[in-house]
């Protein structure tokens, strides 16, 4: 037998590829059925990323609706789908699905079972062969503030693969989809020999001919849809012996990827994305607040600051009266007048949570010395990932700090800084996630607060400051 499998991972929202892909998955498909070859497409998670102005429109739904269109089998998820949607969010979502999501290391905290939307381990039958997909996703600690339980990653595919060696019937081919970095795939290769193909993601990696680690081949076709993966795999004649005795491999497994240019000069489609302009005017239609005048991104101090905005914002919104945030975080002006859900997803596109830190009075100065010592560093630093969407960190502002030059302290609100008092501190968890500032991890105790983004404390800060029913000019 012969079975194709195309793959995706870490499309990140990124649509402006997507009509390229789906035309090539199409080719493909068709292909495929001309030469009665069976074949199977999968995505290995992080497909849903609200920088995106469709998915946030739509909550995630445009992709569900993509994947059901370009007729998806089987799928997991990443960090981005676990954390910055709701369990209950997801459930909804993939209610519309039609293809499969396998998730085995995450349980909803609520029920001590598998979320109700997926399952730990799915079988595909094909020309008479058994196919087992096992999914796995990046185990952040975080996941427990969002209602579940985590799974070591190892622990789980290993319960997985027990159920398979208990079951009463044999299994030709065991895929993992795995959420969880090259490193860890080469381990899971390693430790587990019953694999025959792990199709990873998460580290953006791309294995342009696959890479064979013990008994097994990994796979794995980059971010933003870069790159479309396809594996080719051809059972051995003769060699149908029981998984546990893998002496010598079972299945001749070829990996290759093609690359977005590639794809765009086969299928002659341009690069171009509909779908951000669809996704601006939904969110265009959705007012927030009416302001009394412009909030500026570039400028740190006054009424017309956006960052003080902001800083007020999550003050507000976690009962503090000190905040921390970085100038990079803010990507546009607000403007005088009518503010939309457009606006804020242009300025603050971040997948960042709020943060609450509480130090004592010592380690919030070694905090100061911490953020300050590295800011010109920092000012024009590049920064990815863990959800900032920006470019650069920026600089620092404090709110509720000051620096008293005659006394040669700093001061919180109208008070020197006491060692032994105890503060709570705001910020966004992306502080926390960066190695530049462990005073956070060391003495911070901090707390993290779900679901909602920094955009979204903001948005509701001004739409109870400046509600839509305020007639106030400017």
């Amino acid at each position: 037998m012969k079975l194709n499998i195309l793959h995706t991972n870490d499309l990140h929202g990124h649509l402006e590829n997507w009509p390229i892909i789906r035309e090539y998955l199409k080719l493909q498909q068709a292909y495929f059925t001309q030469k009665h070859e069976p074949f199977l497409l999968v995505d290995i998670g992080d497909a849903l990323d609200t920088v995106h102005p469709m998915v946030e429109a739509s909550q995630g739904m445009v992709m569900v609706d993509l994947f059901n269109e370009a007729a998806y089998d089987v799928v997991t998820i990443g960090n981005n789908e676990g954390l910055n949607f709701t369990n209950n969010q997801l459930d909804y979502l993939y209610s519309h699905a039609e293809f499969e999501v396998t998730l085995a290391n995450l349980l909803d905290s609520r029920t001590y079972d598998y979320p109700r939307w997926a399952s730990p381990l799915i079988y595909r039958e094909i020309e008479g062969h058994r196919i087992a997909f096992i999914g796995l996703t990046a185990p952040y600690a975080t996941y427990t503030l969002n209602q579940y339980d985590l799974v070591d990653p190892f622990d789980a595919l290993e319960q997985q693969l027990r159920n398979i060696q208990r079951s009463n019937q044999a299994v030709d081919l065991i895929i993992v989809l795995s959420h969880l970095g090259l490193k860890d795939d080469r381990l899971l290769a390693q430790k587990f020999p019953q694999l025959d193909l792990i199709i990873g993601g998460h580290t953006h990696h791309v294995l342009h001919e696959g890479e064979e680690v013990h008994h097994s081949t990994l796979a794995a076709a980059g971010k933003y849809g870069h790159y479309v993966g396809h594996i080719e795999l051809e059972l051995l004649p003769n060699n149908r012996q029981a998984m546990w005795e893998k002496s010598k491999r079972r299945w001749k497994i070829e990996c290759r990827v093609t690359s977005i240019e590639q794809l765009r000069d086969l299928t002659e489609i341009p690069i171009s994305d509909s779908f951000e302009a669809q996704g601006r005017q939904f969110l265009q239609k959705q007012p927030i607040a009416h302001l009394p005048h412009y909030m500026t991104a570039g400028q740190t101090q006054g009424t017309h600051s956006f960052i003080q905005l902001a800083l007020d914002a999550i003050c507000d919104s976690t009962n503090t009266s000190i905040g921390v945030l970085s100038s990079g975080l803010f990507l546009s002006d607000l403007p005088a007048g009518l503010v939309t859900e457009n606006d804020l997803h242009e300025a603050l596109p971040h997948s960042m949570h709020l943060l609450v830190m509480t130090f004592s009075g010592e380690h919030l100065l070694e905090l100061i010395d911490e953020l300050l010592s590295q800011e010109d560093d920092l000012r024009y630093r590049l920064i990815s990932g863990m959800g900032f969407r920006g470019k650069i960190f920026g600089e620092f502002v404090l709110k509720g700090l000051t620096y008293q030059e005659e006394s040669r302290q700093w001061y919180a609100g109208e008070e020197a800084i006491d060692k032994r008092q105890t503060y709570r501190v705001a910020a966004v968890d992306h502080y926390w996630f960066l190695p530049f500032f462990p005073t956070i991890a060391s003495y911070g105790s901090p707390q993290l607060l779900f679901p909602e983004f920094l955009r979204h404390v903001v948005g509701d800060y001004i739409r109870k400051k400046y509600p839509l029913t305020d007639t106030r000019k400017d």
